[in-house]
């Protein structure tokens, strides 16, 4: 399985569609991230409404949020990246822009 591109949801209460392709070329379409919450590169762009100026404050919230969302981590798909829960937690909650080559190199994707 190979991870495509991340693009805008068409889903009107998801963020994000991450689209894989599988060995025998069929599509695979996860969307992921609740629309309208914030989220790690939110609280981080200036220009968004959920922005937090204080890093540490930033940080206390991702802490928590990973904190609470590490159990959803134990699925066999969010164990090979191929889960909204670990779409999630990678590219909206680690880092404060989404990073896809990292989650590819993470899951071998």
């Amino acid at each position: 399985m190979k991870l495509i591109k991340v693009e805008k949801s068409d889903k009107p209460r998801k963020k994000f569609v991450a689209v894989f392709k599988g060995d025998n070329a069929k599509e695979k379409r996860i969307h992921f991230g609740a629309a309208g919450m914030r989220d790690l590169t939110l609280i981080s762009d200036k220009n968004s409404k959920f922005y937090i100026k204080e890093k540490d404050k930033r940080e206390k919230v991702r802490d928590n949020y990973q904190r609470r969302h590490k159990k959803d981590l134990v699925t066999e798909k969010n164990k090979k990246g191929l889960g909204a829960g670990a779409l999630s937690y990678y590219l909206l909650w680690t880092t404060p822009k989404m990073n896809v080559t990292a989650y590819r190199k993470r899951f071998n994707l």
